[in-house]
């Protein structure tokens, strides 16, 4: 059974749920469409790697560094909730040619090509044949009825990938609303939005699932989070 209370560093738990989730996908990869499955395995390795890296900045107290790997934590979540919600087959294909789509951009703009190249741009151009341009980022934070998460928090992470002019570098150990907020979207609703996006990975092809529970300063007591709520309910009542 997972342990709710397992907390080495500030994000082991989320990290091993990921991991366990990982290999409860595998179990049933037979059972998953391909592309569905590559998009799925993809992702959450994705998340989990990125976890991995803001344990080692949060531990160094380093929270702008944090904020720069949140912001892609969301955007990961976003896009398999995204996937998950409809047509998912479809929008799962459509997500892996989108590096094929890069490709061809790619070798569209060389001045000078070769024979050989022409021909693999060819092939990549032929598997484009259903491609459609992914919908931009707010759109689909609109699309799973998120868009506050992207106002609130996205945005605001935004601003530490791209270059925004301060006056001072912010201080991160100061006691203000501002830096509260942004500490707690990398403390806790990263882990939040990710277990969002596992419940629907779970539901759709009943994986087991997992419990986790999150606690923050600026959350109102504790948080439990089932990613398959149906299993851990009959699993509550067999106990």
């Amino acid at each position: 059974m997972f342990d709710l209370f397992k907390k080495k560093t500030k994000f082991s738990a989320i990290k091993d749920l990921l991991k366990d989730h990982l290999k409860q996908l595998e179990d049933k990869k037979t059972l998953i469409p391909d592309d569905i499955f590559d998009v799925t395995k993809f992702s959450m390795e994705e998340l989990l790697s990125t976890f991995e890296s803001i344990d080692t900045l949060i531990i160094k107290n380093d929270f702008e560094g944090c904020a720069k790997l949140s912001r892609c934590i969301l955007e990961t979540s976003i896009n398999l909730q995204y996937i998950y919600k409809e047509d998912t087959e479809n929008r799962a294909k459509n997500f892996k040619l989108t590096s094929v789509k890069k490709l061809t951009d790619k070798f569209n703009s060389l001045e000078e090509t070769t024979l050989e190249a022409e021909k693999m741009n060819d092939y990549f151009t032929g598997l484009l044949k259903d491609y459609e341009p992914e919908k931009n980022i707010r759109d689909k934070f609109k699309a799973v009825d998120s868009d506050s998460i992207y106002v609130r928090s996205y945005k605001r992470l935004s601003e530490y990938i791209h270059p925004v002019y301060r006056p001072q570098k912010i201080d991160f150990n100061e006691n203000r609303p501002y830096i509260n907020e942004i500490k707690r979207t990398i403390r806790s609703d990263t882990s939040l939005v990710t277990l969002t996006s596992l419940v629907d990975v779970c539901t759709k092809f009943d994986l087991d699932g997992g419990i986790m529970m999150i606690y923050d300063p600026e959350y109102k007591g504790f948080i439990y989070f089932a990613t398959n709520p149906k299993k851990a309910q009959e699993n509550m009542r067999s106990i």
